[in-house]
């Protein structure tokens, strides 16, 4: 009803409508067959499954490791043995104590006040 007769290059249905179209002889039309193939599952499981964790990837599951810069968790086959030459450590420390210094001269400055 809302569709006129002339389309313009604009016209994001007939667009998406001619990406979703798998062609012969299209070396990626596997890939695109099996992402529609999990679109339409991943439609078909939100209706019944609200969780949306359909794929868990695997997490480690051993000791606390220690922690680092950017708060990365060790992939799920580490084996706990911390093979740094310590650097981290040192970046860390550094970056720690000089929060405490900062704190520390200012407690010290104002504590005539």
């Amino acid at each position: 009803a809302g569709m006129t007769l002339t389309r313009g290059i604009e016209d994001e249905q007939m667009e998406q409508r001619r990406m979703a179209a798998i062609r012969e002889g299209d070396p990626m039309a596997m890939y695109a067959w099996k992402k529609q193939q999990e679109e339409q599952q991943m439609s078909q499981n939100t209706s019944s499954d609200l969780s949306g964790n359909v794929h868990k990837k695997p997490v480690y599951k051993g000791p606390p490791p220690k922690p680092n810069r950017y708060g990365i968790r060790p992939g799920y086959r580490w084996d706990g043995t911390d093979r740094g030459n310590g650097f981290e450590d040192q970046v860390l420390e550094a970056l720690h104590s000089k929060g405490r210094k900062k704190e520390e001269a200012y407690k010290w400055s104002s504590a005539d006040m």
